[in-house]
């Protein structure tokens, strides 16, 4: 009995430092030499672990682009070196390969830039930058044009959905090249009807010049985002963002040691009940902490987090007063 009511105690007791932190995400550092791993990453700090190379019946897949949890918590990927959609196992990194299937209605060739993300209903969206369109994706690979081709009309290479009925935000592509000019770096919303895309806003200071992106809504409504800063260079590992939904705005959460993420999958999709309200603006993330510190997301009021303290405390008391008894 006593032995219990310690577990319990200490279990209420340690759970605001659980629930202050980010969510966990997923990342394939695509971009780094000899990379090609799922890391899951807290995005409080950018601490990353490792999974496992993400392997095909012991072949890499070594151009992730896409990443996104289906409603069934199921991880799905879309590669452009291979041009094959996949499923991939979260506990070892290796691809689902029953499930492995070339993508179809699309050439293969590179530079799509491609970006991925499941809708409440089960609708798996593909964005492609060489295209500048949008499509549906069939888990048998068949991707079907939403639109005119080029009805996007930027280049964007992360996408994430939210809510029922479908809310689509997608992110901009950043640089155009290495040292080349600026592509564009702001949110926009895209319409699931005809694929076109209107601006939200720019991201702003906060974000660095980048490459290709991730972006994902976590569990709350809260919009994620992770940047590919490598090149060949300077190792500079990818910026942990969050971004307001009304404005586009961006702010600087983590920085990750690990360089090349260009993908982002944090939870399956939210905001699932019939006419859900539009994501919060603002994400509950606190601006950045000084270097080397967790950005906590405070979920406990100080009040209702003592009181429930308090409460375990006295009744754990007893159970030991009875106990000794």
């Amino acid at each position: 009995m006593k032995n219990s009511v310690h577990i319990a105690i200490f279990a209420l007791l340690a759970m605001p430092l659980a629930a202050a932190g980010a969510p966990l995400g997923y990342s394939v550092n695509s971009d780094e030499p000899g990379g090609d791993s799922l890391y899951a990453i807290d995005l409080a700090n950018g601490s990353e672990t490792e999974v496992g190379q993400v392997l095909s019946l012991g072949t890499p897949r070594v151009d992730i682009e896409g990443l996104a949890f289906d409603p069934s918590g199921l991880l799905w990927a879309v590669d452009n070196e291979s041009h094959k959609l996949f499923p991939i196992d979260t506990s070892t990194g290796e691809v689902v390969v029953l499930s492995e299937a070339g993508i179809q209605g699309l050439d293969a060739l590179p530079g799509h830039d491609f970006g991925l993300t499941f809708a409440c209903d089960g609708t798996l969206y593909l964005t492609s930058v060489l295209t500048q369109s949008l499509y549906t994706l069939a888990l048998d690979g068949t991707a079907t044009l939403i639109g005119a081709p080029g009805n996007l009309g930027v280049n964007i290479s992360a996408i994430a959905a939210y809510g029922s009925p479908t809310q689509l935000f997608g992110l901009g592509n950043g640089l155009l090249a290495e040292g080349g000019p600026q592509d564009n770096r702001s949110l926009y919303r895209i319409d699931t009807a005809d694929g076109t895309a209107s601006l939200v806003g720019e991201m702003g200071p906060a974000a660095g010049d980048y490459f290709e992106a991730g972006l994902s809504f976590d569990a709350g409504g809260a919009l994620w985002a992770i940047t590919d800063r490598r090149t060949s260079t300077e190792e500079l590992g990818s910026q942990v963002l969050s971004l307001d939904t009304a404005t586009g705005a961006a702010t600087l959460v983590s920085t990750t040691s690990v360089t090349g993420f260009e993908s982002l999958a944090v939870a399956p999709p939210s905001g699932c009940e019939a006419s859900s309200p539009p994501p919060p603006p603002t994400p509950p993330v606190q601006a950045p902490a000084p270097a080397g510190k967790t950005v906590a997301v405070p979920t406990f009021g100080p009040g209702s987090l003592w009181l429930a303290i308090f409460s375990l405390l006295l009744t754990g008391a007893w159970a030991l007063r009875r106990g000794s008894g």
